[in-house]
């Protein structure tokens, strides 16, 4: 990494100067001033120093990823070949900038971490801003947990903004990005929310009660059907909303045709509709 390249002329002059001041004059351990904090602010600011070379001159994507998405990920799939190529971009850009900790497994190894990325990928995919740096700590569980938010509910995700943390869990998160309109998408629902949180200005609808019929017609969920698949009671409509209209666009545009309008300006998008909505709900156990 750029960092390190930085870093090593530093080191080697630090050396030097070390070596001086040991074999001919202390008066040359002055000069290793310097070099110390020099080396030491490079490593304070290594992350955005790699961060910034490597947006400009973005590795490849590791060939068994790049596949998954080829054959998994219906959005990724319906792109142009330039667009996958800035969608790949994305997807290992966010994986260099965030934190992936495990929980109740060893690692969270690349594939998992593409999976996760995928999904804020799709969502902010037309916009310049895509890494929601409030949220830099994503913590995986194997399967739903319990937290000190909600100690009694054995939920799917979460997001705790206090601690820049999102949690998922692994057993209802591949489903939801694999297969979007048979399983709810778990991933881009706390996606929606941390965007939401990052960005309260720009216009979100008030939407009412009667709304959760409209987004059934839509998806075929019910609200009670997604209120037991997150299993947490504090599920709002509103990231519910813009989940169906990122994953049913065309029958979200013919059912809602205005909010289609409003969501498309705020994401700067136009989703379409990959695959034929699933209309009979059947969710994994939670």
């Amino acid at each position: 990494m750029l960092s390190r390249l930085l870093a090593a002329p530093f080191a080697i002059a630090g050396l030097s100067f070390l070596y001086l001041t040991w074999e001919q004059d202390s008066s040359w351990a002055i000069y290793m001033v310097p070099c110390v904090v020099a080396m030491a602010m490079i490593y304070v600011f290594s992350p955005q120093i790699d961060f910034w070379w490597a947006s400009r001159n973005t590795p490849e994507m590791n060939p068994k990823l790049r596949m998954i998405l080829t054959q998994q990920h219906p959005f990724y799939s319906s792109l142009s070949q330039p667009e996958q190529k800035r969608f790949r971009d994305r997807v290992v850009l966010y994986m260099m900038a965030n934190e992936f900790m495990p929980q109740k497994m060893e690692t969270v190894p690349p594939d998992l971490q593409a999976i996760v990325a995928s999904n804020i990928v799709q969502l902010t995919f037309g916009q310049k801003d895509f890494l929601l740096a409030a949220f830099e700590n994503i913590i995986i569980y194997p399967r739903p947990f319990p937290s000190p938010q909600y100690p009694e509910n054995f939920h799917t995700s979460e997001i705790y903004p206090e601690d820049k943390v999102m949690l998922f869990a692994i057993e209802q998160l591949i489903p939801g990005t694999f297969n979007p309109t048979k399983y709810y998408n778990i991933c881009m629902h706390e996606y929606v929310r941390a965007y939401i949180h990052m960005y309260p200005n720009n216009n979100f609808p008030k939407l009412e009660e009667s709304d959760w019929g409209k987004l059934e017609q839509i998806s075929g969920w019910d609200k009670a059907h997604i209120f037991k698949y997150i299993n947490r009671p504090d599920v709002n409509i509103l990231p519910v909303s813009v989940c169906h209209f990122f994953i049913f666009g065309v029958r979200f545009k013919e059912v809602m045709p205005a909010l289609y309008d409003t969501y498309g300006n705020i994401f700067n998008t136009n989703p379409i509709n990959v695959t034929e909505p699933v209309l009979d709900v059947a969710l994994l156990k939670v």
